[in-house]
């Protein structure tokens, strides 16, 4: 990583809680694809990016697992309802609805070895300012495509510790028991906290339920049961509101809400469909953020209402080729 990339890094820090494995799964995934667009060669998760200290390298990887390279949105972004329509019923009740409403849907193709899961999204993620200067605005982000192998034997078998190909995770979703706890239980042994973490089984619970509904294609059954499991979390919730997402969808917010939590993650549904929509992270309690090992970087203030960053899927599907489109 050259000295330019080192300086993008830095700029698109997020704000982000120190990242769990979760989190790093999820940023390591994004990473790699991003370099599967390059030359062809591929890019190693070395995440230890000595130049700028050890806590500043697991800071720029939170980022790298909010959505690096999104098309950026403002940081001052408050949390509006796009509707007084209210969200009817408890997090259980809704999830419940969600589930019993997706589990009826018909199956999408399964994906063999040679083929690639093609995904459109939008993502947004703010970066820094300079001391004493405003926040600007930057520009909407755009669509953007990525198309991941299916079966990639450099993520298959362990050689990538906790990073593992699409085949693995589809195979591993298709293994769940029917039990929420049970599910809850498998997930966090899937993606483990970090050796010492401080973080609550909630938060643990949200990073890696996260990390799953961005798996593609999910057969129906297993959404139903990532549904549940959703609404087995400690300290989850339901917006009592509809909220919109990045793409201006409505959508139900279903997060993680605990005493001293900072940010809230959200993962977002549609009211109608109840199909995975995507997801984001909101600052729930002021603080600043700070950059242990990067003396030039400004502390971030953050302010409740916030969004730290948001991704909505806008489709998905499986082709033969990369580049193709379904």
């Amino acid at each position: 990583m050259n000295v330019d990339e080192m300086k993008d890094v830095r700029e698109f820090r997020a704000g982000a809680p120190k990242p769990d494995l979760a989190r790093l799964a999820e940023g390591r995934d994004r990473l790699s694809s991003a370099a599967g667009r390059g030359a062809g060669s591929r890019l190693r998760a070395d995440w230890r990016l000595a130049a700028v200290g050890a806590a500043a390298a697991l800071t720029a990887v939170a980022v790298l697992a909010s959505g690096l390279g999104g098309g950026g949105h403002s940081g001052a972004e408050r949390m509006v309802p796009t509707t007084t329509r209210p969200v009817p019923g408890s997090v259980k009740e809704v999830l419940e609805r969600a589930a019993s409403t997706v589990e009826r849907a018909d199956p999408p193709p399964t994906p063999h070895a040679g083929q690639w899961v093609y995904v459109k999204k939008l993502s947004a993620s703010p970066g820094l300012w300079p001391p004493g200067a405003a926040p600007q605005p930057e520009p909407k982000p755009k669509p953007r495509e990525r198309w991941t192998r299916y079966a990639d034997p450099r993520f298959e078998n362990g050689k990538e510790g906790d990073d593992r190909s699409m085949r693995e995770r589809l195979r591993f979703l298709d293994e769940l028991p029917d039990d929420p706890a049970a599910v809850l239980k498998k997930v966090r042994a899937y993606y483990p906290s970090g050796k010492g973490s401080a973080e609550s089984e909630g938060e643990q619970d949200m990073g890696a339920l996260s990390v799953l509904f961005a798996s593609q294609p999910i057969p129906p059954q297993t959404l139903a049961k990532l549904y549940r499991a959703l609404a087995a979390v400690p300290g989850v919730e339901v917006t009592d509101h509809l909220v919109r997402d990045l793409a201006g969808r409505d959508a139900l917010a279903v997060g993680h809400d605990e005493k001293g939590q900072k940010v809230r993650r959200e993962i977002l549904i549609d009211p109608h469909t109840y199909q995975y929509l995507g997801d984001r992270q909101i600052v729930v309690k002021d603080y600043r953020d700070t950059f242990p090992g990067a003396d030039d970087t400004p502390d971030r203030p953050w302010n409740a209402g916030d969004l730290i960053f948001q991704n909505a899927l806008l489709a998905t599907g499986v082709v033969d080729h990369r580049g193709e489109r379904p």
